[in-house]
């Protein structure tokens, strides 16, 4: 599942920084790239993406 267009970050990415950072999307965002190109990943309605960064994150959370 892509979450980041410009780096192309994929959702399993996304869950591994999650484990470490937790919701702390900061600390994601630089481990990552994820939503620091052109920032679309970062609105709920992007439409490059599968998953936009913050449902990302929360559904990260919720598999743990």
């Amino acid at each position: 599942m892509l979450v980041c267009d410009c780096n192309e970050v994929e959702f399993d990415v996304i869950k591994e920084a999650v484990k470490k950072h937790g919701d702390n999307i900061d600390a994601i965002m630089d481990e990552t790239d994820a939503g620091t190109a052109c920032e679309c990943c970062l609105e709920d309605d992007c439409e490059k993406v599968d998953l936009h960064l913050h449902a990302a994150i929360k559904k990260a959370l919720e598999e743990q």
